[in-house]
């Protein structure tokens, strides 16, 4: 029959030992924590010259502040809505002029003539239609740009402020 090895008794003179030079460890470093902390001298706070401000007055120029935020925002709405109404103005005048160029086109296109004078009457009308809707959409871009800016320009001269 196998015999069952029972375990044997560590030596407990090594781990008191241990624990007490633990013990001592943490006591020295807590002591000498101690000592510091007692040694050392608070910092001293600096010296206010500045008046105390009151809360009112604190709150007033933050109302003014909000005030005037509010204002600045209202007139970018109004710039904004304004400018947006003036770009969707020009859009619609450049897709009705595109449309009757495109209409003036095919019907040019459609009109009995000789062959020659079909193919004239055709590049004429296609190089017009190019040229006004170039030029329709450039002042599109300039309106839009235009618009951007007028909108911004409240709101910054309110935060310059």
């Amino acid at each position: 029959m196998a015999e069952v090895k029972k375990p044997r008794a560590k030596s407990t003179a090594k781990s008191v030992q241990k624990a007490d030079d633990l013990v001592e460890m943490a006591a020295i470093s807590t002591a000498e924590t101690i000592e510091a902390v007692t040694e050392a001298k608070p910092a001293s706070l600096p010296a206010i010259t500045a008046a105390p401000v009151e809360a009112g007055a604190i709150f007033l120029s933050a109302k003014k502040q909000g005030d005037v935020l509010r204002q600045a925002m209202s007139e970018v709405v109004a710039t904004s809505a304004k400018g947006a109404l003036e770009v969707n103005d020009k859009i619609i005048e450049a897709v009705n002029a595109q449309r009757h160029a495109a209409l003036d086109l095919w019907r040019s296109a459609i009109s009995p003539s000789p062959l020659p004078e079909a193919f004239k009457a055709q590049s004429q009308a296609t190089r017009q239609a190019y040229e006004t809707a170039s030029a329709q959409w450039k002042d599109i871009a300039e309106t839009t740009a235009l618009w951007f800016t007028r909108s911004l320009e409240p709101l910054q001269s309110a935060l310059r402020r």
